[in-house]
């Protein structure tokens, strides 16, 4: 198959994750009958180290009513306050899939113009209605010129965890080209390729983002653009990411980047592919095999946290409300719905105190001391992928 960013015929599959829902789309019982699934083929290029998803999905359909929120993430929220003083000295910010404003809010505290663009009408009434500048759209030649026109050209535009979701990275390059004054910054921050497959995180994986990069992949990709990356920082958020700096011509790198495209040469192989899918079989297999166990000795689990990846683990797991009874999510926006595909119960936490289990199993294990601190350490905690008690 062609590589959607190099064009070269080296894109091959090397993972099938069976038929998967739109993950974040957690659906009411009245919506079963016409949930939609599709087959997750992940392909990977061997030329530019580029890994997309066989199946894309309309981002209209994806993004245009949506049930993620930053913000009720503390980890998240720490990130992205961090992030605003780095950029405290700006004088206009983009954010890119803004969300609700969980870098808006610190931005405008710090007294930095920003403005943010969000294509979830739900998600950026949340943001306009606490009056953080939001553009309800998606981002294109239309939204870049209506920036333009009422603030200006950016000195940085930030784009976090949302470019592995663009259904056309070449032309939204061009339109951050037009956005970005001369001397700008393009600031990225996309789960990192690299840390999905050594650490065997195929939940990763969900409709939501049809590319996963890598930063040689994305090297290619800028330089095809005349641009290049001047920095790269490794991150925690997502279970590891990175920060990549983009800035207008060529030039040359930081030390960083050298060595982690060095590094990329020997780790991010055909036969490290082959390696993760055997590994990701025997995962999804050990963790039902575990809340199986837990079923026959009538210990009662539930879990906390229900993120996009729920989607992913659960229906290749083939795992339901009969073996998690509820979800526990912090997000209103989640609760009275369900899991997608295998449709188990999304709950608030007072739910939770009236109905105590046994186990947790925490979905977004990077937050696990958060959720500890939430529930007052009062549970058995499990991480799903590999399964293990922490």
């Amino acid at each position: 198959m062609t590589c959607a960013l190099c064009k070269n015929d080296t894109s091959a599959e090397c993972i099938n994750l069976g038929k998967q829902p739109l993950a974040n789309k957690y659906p009411t019982p009245a919506q079963f009958e016409t949930e939609k699934f599709y087959p997750m083929r992940v392909l990977f290029c061997t030329t530019c180290k580029n890994v997309q998803l066989g199946e894309l999905i309309s981002r209209a359909e994806m993004f245009e009513d949506y049930y993620y929120l930053s913000s009720v993430n503390q980890g998240l929220v720490r990130h992205f306050n961090a992030l605003a003083d780095e950029l405290k000295d700006a004088n206009i910010v983009v954010d890119i899939g803004s969300n609700d404003g969980i870098l808006l809010r610190p931005l405008k505290a710090l007294g930095v113009r920003a403005v943010g663009i969000e294509p979830s009408v739900n998600v950026s009434k949340l943001a306009n209605d606490e009056a953080l500048t939001t553009i309800t759209s998606f981002f294109n030649a239309e939204s870049v010129s209506r920036v333009i026109a009422e603030y200006g050209k950016a000195d940085v535009v930030v784009c976090s965890s949302v470019f592995t979701h663009l259904e056309d990275p070449h032309q939204a390059i061009e339109d951050v080209k037009n956005l970005m004054s001369d001397d700008g910054r393009f600031i990225i921050e996309v789960e990192y390729l690299g840390d999905i497959i050594k650490n065997v995180q195929f939940e990763r994986f969900y409709f939501d983002r049809p590319f996963y990069y890598s930063l040689t992949s994305l090297s290619n990709l800028f330089e095809g653009h005349g641009m290049h990356v001047s920095d790269v920082a490794h991150i925690e958020p997502h279970g590891g990411s990175l920060r990549v700096t983009v800035r207008h011509g060529a030039g040359k790198g930081s030390d960083a980047v050298y060595a982690l495209l060095a590094e990329e040469d020997t780790t991010l192989t055909r036969e490290h592919l082959e390696i993760f899918k055997d590994t990701t079989a025997s995962y999804i297999a050990d963790f039902k095999k575990r809340l199986e166990a837990y079923k026959v000795e009538g210990v009662s689990v539930a879990a906390y946290s229900a993120p996009a990846r729920v989607a992913t683990i659960t229906n290749y797991g083939d795992i339901g409300p009969d073996l998690i009874e509820f979800i526990v999510d912090d997000s209103p926006l989640k609760q009275g719905r369900t899991s997608p595909g295998k449709h188990i119960p999304i709950v608030s936490k007072e739910h939770l105190e009236a109905n105590h289990r046994d186990v947790l199993v925490v979905f977004a294990y990077e937050y696990l001391e958060d959720i500890k601190k939430k529930t007052g350490g009062a549970y058995r905690y499990l991480i799903p992928i590999p399964p293990r008690e922490g």
